[in-house]
C-alpha cells in the first residue's frame, strides 16, 4: 500500500550553521507578515527566504520571489550551508512538546512516499483545498525543484509496531536537536543501515496514509509529476518527483494531539447579523454566558458536551458570549441535501454548512478568502481580535477526533478547511527533498 524510499536528503551543514534553531520556521501557511519579517532579521541563511519569499515591487514573470528562492537555494548547495546526505536515509523526528498541563513526544519518520491520486490507492485526504496556495506551492515547486517541507500523514498502527520499532532506532545521541521559537523540542535520527530502513520499508507496506498537513503541497506534487513526465516523454518508472517528502506518524502514537481552529468573521451582512440570535433558536439551545467570561470558563462548558453538537460564540458587538447547542438536527437535511452529507455528524461542517453559509450568507466560496473568515488556534487572540472591533463574531470548537478523520477519509470525502490543527506544527527546514538528483 505505502510505497517509502530512503533519499539523500539536503539538511543544513552544522559545521556552518551552528545554531539550527535560527534557520528553521513553521510551515509557510501558518507564518503572519510580521512573523515572515522576524525570520529573515533572523538569520541570512533561514528557510523563510526559500519557503516564503517576499514580493517585491519590480518582480516580473521572469525575476520574482520564486526564482530568487532558487538562485538562493542553488548558492546555498554550493558554498556548503546546504549539504546532502553521503546515502540514502530514514528519517527518525520527534517532536517534545508540553500541552494541557504535561509534556508529550511525538515521533514518526521522515521518507519519500510514492505518489498517489486521492481518488485511488491508499493516500487519503481529509480537507478541502483551494486553488491560490497551489498555484503559490506549484510555483515554488517549479523554481527550486525540492520539496522544502514535509506532508504530514498518520498511518494505523494498532499493536504499535511500527512505533516501538521507531523507538529502538533513537537509542543513539541524534544528528539533530534543538528548541524552536514556541519551545518544542524538535530532534531528527538519520538511519542509513540498509536493515533498518528494510525493516521499516516493509512495516509499512500494509499501511495506509491519512494526510494530516499538507493537502495543498501533496496536490501540487501530483501537478508537478504530471508535468515533468509531459515534458520529458518517456521516463523510467521510478523518478525523484514520482515521490513527495513526508512525515508519518502512527495514529495510536500517544503524542497525536489534535486542536481545534476556532473561526473569527467578519464583513457580515448587517441584517444577518441583526438576526442571527433568533435564527439560531431554530435549531440551536442558545445559552447566554456570563458577561466577561473568562477563556478557561466557556472552554471548559464547551468541552463537557461529550455528545451531540456544540460551539460557543462570542459577539463583539455586545460582548456576550453564547453556547450552542444543536437540538434540531432535522434543519441539517435541507442544508445538506445536494453537497456534503457526511458534514452533518462534524462541529465545523455544521459550523459552515448550516451558521456560516445559510444563516451568515457567507458563501463557501467567500469561506476561502481572508477578508471574511480568519482561523486561530488561541482562544485569548480569537477574543482579542472580536474586542478590537477587527472581527465581530467568533465561534470556538472542540477538537475533531482522529476516528472522525479516518472515517472522512476512508470515505474518500473531505471536511471543511482547517478542520483539525494537529499540535505542533512540523518544522520546515529540518530536511529538503531534491527532485532533480535520482
Amino acid at each position: 500500500m505505502a510505497i517509502i524510499k530512503p533519499f539523500r536528503g539536503l539538511r543544513y551543514n552544522q559545521d556552518i550553521i551552528a545554531d539550527v534553531s535560527a534557520v528553521v520556521t513553521p510551515p509557510y501557511d501558518v507564518i503572519s507578515p510580521q512573523e515572515q519579517e522576524r525570520y529573515y532579521q533572523m538569520h541570512p541563511n533561514n528557510i523563510i527566504r526559500l519557503d516564503l519569499g517576499k514580493d517585491l515591487s519590480g518582480d516580473t514573470e521572469n525575476e520574482n520571489k520564486y526564482t530568487r528562492a532558487a538562485e538562493i537555494f542553488n548558492t546555498w548547495k554550493k558554498n556548503g550551508v546546504l549539504k546532502q546526505e553521503d546515502a540514502p536515509a530514514i528519517y527518525v523526528y520527534e517532536q517534545e512538546f508540553f500541552v494541557d498541563n504535561q509534556w508529550f513526544v511525538r515521533r514518526g519518520f521522515l521518507s519519500q512516499v510514492k505518489l498517489e491520486p486521492f481518488d485511488k490507492g491508499y493516500i487519503y485526504p481529509h480537507e478541502q483545498t483551494l486553488p491560490g496556495p497551489k498555484a503559490d506551492r506549484l510555483k515554488l515547486t517549479q523554481s527550486c525543484q525540492a520539496n522544502l517541507s514535509s506532508i504530514f500523514a498518520l498511518f494505523p498502527d494498532e499493536n504499535n509496531t511500527v512505533d516501538t520499532y521507531l523507538t529502538t532506532l533513537t537509542a543513539t545521541k541524534p544528528a539533530m536537536s534543538f528548541v524552536d521559537d514556541t519551545g518544542v523540542k524538535n530532534r531528527l535520527w538519520v538511519i542509513k543501515e540498509k536493515k533498518a530502513v528494510d525493516t521499516l520499508v516493509t512495516l509499512m507496506k500494509e499501511k495506509p496514509l491519512f494526510i494530516a498537513d499538507g493537502h495543498h503541497r501533496y496536490e501540487t506534487s501530483l501537478v508537478y509529476k504530471e508535468q515533468m513526465r509531459k515534458e520529458n516523454g518517456k521516463l523510467k518508472d521510478d523518478m525523484p518527483f514520482d515521490y513527495v517528502m513526508m512525515v508519518c506518524v502512527s495514529m495510536s502514537n500517544p503524542g497525536l494531539k489534535i486542536l481545534p481552529a476556532h473561526r473569527l468573521l467578519r464583513n457580515i451582512d448587517e441584517r444577518c447579523f441583526e438576526r442571527i440570535i433568533p435564527t439560531l433558536k431554530e435549531s440551536f439551545h442558545v445559552e447566554p454566558l456570563d458577561k466577561g467570561c473568562k477563556v478557561e470558563d466557556f472552554m471548559s462548558r464547551l468541552n463537557g458536551e461529550i455528545s451531540g453538537n456544540a460551539f460557543v460564540m462570542y459577539v463583539g458587538k455586545t460582548d456576550a458570549y453564547y453556547k450552542l447547542r444543536l437540538i434540531n438536527p432535522k434543519s441539517l437535511d435541507a442544508v445538506f441535501s445536494n453537497t456534503h452529507p457526511e458534514w452533518k455528524s462534524l462541529d465545523a461542517g455544521i459550523l459552515h454548512g448550516l451558521i456560516i453559509n445559510k444563516i451568515l450568507g457567507i458563501t463557501s466560496n467567500d469561506v476561502s478568502l481572508k477578508n471574511y473568515v480568519k482561523y486561530v488556534k488561541e482562544e485569548t487572540e480569537a477574543v482579542s481580535l472580536v474586542r478590537s472591533g477587527e472581527y465581530q463574531l467568533a465561534f470556538f470548537l472542540r477538537p475533531t477526533r482522529i476516528e472522525q478523520v479516518r472515517e472522512i477519509a476512508e470515505a474518500r470525502k473531505v471536511m471543511p478547511p482547517k478542520s483539525t490543527y494537529f499540535y505542533p506544527k512540523l518544522i520546515t527546514g529540518i530536511v529538503i527533498n531534491s527532485l532533480r538528483d535520482a
